[in-house]
């Protein structure tokens, strides 16, 4: 187990602080929801032109941008949100490449998030790894809300009770007879999900896990 705190504000945020490293300044947990976020987006970018929503979203990093032809069927939520994956996953693949002296990836969405997830494991033990955690969870979490605006009623359930999942568990309800059903989903893990008729024995697990 490492010395040190992991770096990521995210982690554990509001339950019992960041989880130590167990390698680099990252934890377990948020180097493996790293791995799966970036796995993700790519899928996320895409099926955010059939969401669309008005959601607000927060420009992470702000730059001069080259001149583009957006397809006016893309609202300004979705086009930004689009912009600001491409941006960041661009600006992390640019940090590994100049520090590593690598052949830079193609300037395409799966390609670059293929390539940071090639190289999580050294970006645990950058020392900017919290930054990059933060910042695709809030591409993930953002995306995904746009993505998927009418995917049922999203409830907050509470912390992951796995001691060694940095993750929160969140109830989708879905409305009756619907595929997939309801179920209780992990944001780290995709491993860790129940059916609905769980809730009771997961809040004892989660109480237990807290110390209550």
């Amino acid at each position: 187990m490492g010395s040190e705190l992991c770096r990521a504000s995210s982690c554990e945020s509001g339950r019992k602080g960041p989880r130590r490293t167990d390698q680099g300044f990252l934890c377990r947990g948020c180097r493996e929801r790293l791995a799966s976020n970036l796995r993700i987006l790519p899928t996320l970018y895409s099926d955010c032109n059939r969401g669309g929503g008005s959601k607000e979203v927060r420009v992470i990093r702000k730059r001069p941008r080259r001149a583009a032809n957006i397809d006016s069927s893309i609202n300004a939520t979705t086009a930004e949100i689009r912009s600001s994956i491409l941006t960041v996953l661009a600006s992390w693949a640019g940090l590994v490449t100049e520090e590593r002296r690598l052949t830079p990836p193609v300037r395409e969405i799966s390609a670059l998030a293929c390539f940071l997830a090639h190289h999580v494991d050294w970006l645990a033990r950058h020392s900017a790894a919290g930054d990059l955690v933060d910042e695709i969870r809030y591409l993930e979490r953002t995306a995904r809300g746009i993505a998927y605006p009418d995917d049922g009623r999203r409830v907050r359930v509470g912390y992951c009770p796995d001691s060694d999942c940095a993750g929160e568990l969140f109830a989708l309800i879905r409305p009756h007879g619907e595929i997939p059903p309801s179920e209780i989903v992990c944001t780290t893990s995709p491993t860790h999900s129940w059916p609905v008729t769980w809730w009771s024995k997961l809040a004892r697990q989660i109480r237990s896990s807290e110390g209550e």
